[in-house]
C-alpha cells in the first residue's frame, strides 16, 4: 500500500490501519466537508456571534435546493459551539441553539418542539403568547446569542397571512431578545421572505447554488476524497470521473456525498480499496435507484 504521495485527513490515516467494519462505521458517520460557500458561511456566523447588541440585530437567510448542504452548515455551526453544563454557576450554556421546524404552519407545534428541546415543562393548553413569553425568558438565561431555524419552509407552508405571522414572530424574538436568527430553507422560504419589505430587510439572503462542473467541484471531490479511508488512491477529482460524478449528482452536494459514501463502502467490501467508475456504477446506493447500470462511457 502507497500512501506518501496522498494527502488523507489525521483520521483517515489512522483508520488505514484498523479493520474494514471500522471504516465502514466512519464512512456511515457524518462528517463536515468544508468548500467555499460553506466557510463564507460559517464566517459570516461566527461574526453573529460576537456582534455587540443593537435593537437591530443582524439576522441571514441561508436559500438554497433540498439536499445542498444548508443543514450541514447549521449543524456545523452548532458543532463549534455546543451547550454546557457550567454546574459552578448550576445553569446551561447555549450560545447556539438550532431547530429544525416541524412541518405545517401552527406556531403550537413550533413553540412546543422549541421550549421541549430546552428542558422546559410546556402546557399544552397554554397560548402561544404564554409559550413565547416562556421562550423568552428561557433564552437569555442559557445565553443564547444565535437560534438557527432550518427548513423554514416548511413553518411557511400556510397561508400568506400565517407566514407573516412566523416570519414577525422570529423578528420579534430577535427584536426583544436581541439575538440574530439564522434561518434556512428552500426558494418557498425566499419568497415568503421577499413578500414583505420590512422582513426583507431583516434576513440578508445568502444562497447556496447548485454546483458547476470546474475548478470549484474538483476541489469539492477532492476534499471528500481526503477524509475517506481507502487504500488506494481513487483521484475522483481528475478526468471522466469528474464529469460523472457530476452528472449523477447533478451538482448537489447531499447527492454527491450519498454517491461516494456507497461507492466507497463499496469498495472497501470488494477488496478494490479505490473508488473507480466501475464501482461507482456497482454502489448499492445507485443500484436502488435504478442507476446502476449507468453507461461509462
Amino acid at each position: 500500500m502507497n500512501t506518501a504521495a496522498r494527502e488523507l485527513s489525521k483520521r483517515a490515516l489512522e483508520l488505514l490501519g484498523t479493520t474494514d467494519e471500522e471504516r465502514l462505521a466512519h464512512i456511515d458517520k457524518p462528517i463536515f466537508i468544508p468548500y467555499k460557500h460553506a466557510s463564507e458561511m460559517l464566517a459570516e456566523m461566527e461574526d453573529l456571534l460576537v456582534h455587540p447588541k443593537t435593537n437591530r440585530m443582524p439576522n441571514v437567510l441561508i436559500v438554497g435546493r433540498s439536499n445542498n448542504g444548508k443543514t450541514e452548515i447549521l449543524k456545523e455551526f452548532l458543532k463549534r459551539h455546543p451547550a454546557e453544563d457550567r454546574r459552578e454557576f448550576d445553569s446551561v450554556y447555549a450560545p447556539v441553539v438550532y431547530i429544525q421546524s416541524p412541518p405545517g404552519p401552527t406556531e403550537h407545534i413550533f413553540l412546543n418542539k422549541l421550549l421541549m428541546m430546552l428542558g422546559a415543562t410546556v402546557k399544552q393548553n397554554d397560548s402561544s403568547d404564554r409559550k413565547l413569553m416562556q421562550l423568552l425568558e428561557i433564552l437569555p438565561r442559557i445565553q443564547t446569542k444565535i437560534l438557527m431555524v432550518d427548513e423554514l419552509n416548511a413553518l411557511l407552508a400556510g397561508s400568506v397571512t400565517k407566514q407573516r405571522f412566523f416570519l414577525n414572530m422570529l423578528k420579534y424574538i430577535s427584536n426583544e431578545l436581541q439575538i440574530s436568527i439564522v434561518a434556512a430553507g428552500t426558494a418557498e422560504a425566499e419568497h415568503a421572505v421577499r413578500s414583505d419589505a420590512q422582513i426583507r430587510s431583516r434576513f440578508p439572503l445568502r444562497t447556496l447554488p447548485r454546483w458547476k462542473e470546474g475548478d470549484d467541484f474538483k476541489k469539492l471531490l477532492y476534499n471528500f476524497e481526503y477524509v475517506l479511508p481507502l487504500k488506494q488512491a481513487s483521484e475522483i477529482y481528475k478526468g471522466e470521473m469528474v464529469s460523472k460524478l457530476y452528472g449523477l449528482s447533478e451538482g448537489v452536494i447531499g447527492e454527491l456525498a450519498r454517491i461516494l459514501r456507497s461507492a466507497a463502502k463499496h469498495a472497501i467490501k470488494t477488496k478494490d480499496e479505490r473508488i473507480t467508475l466501475d464501482v461507482i456504477a456497482q454502489c448499492p446506493y445507485l443500484a436502488r435507484k435504478g442507476d446502476g447500470n449507468v453507461d461509462l462511457l
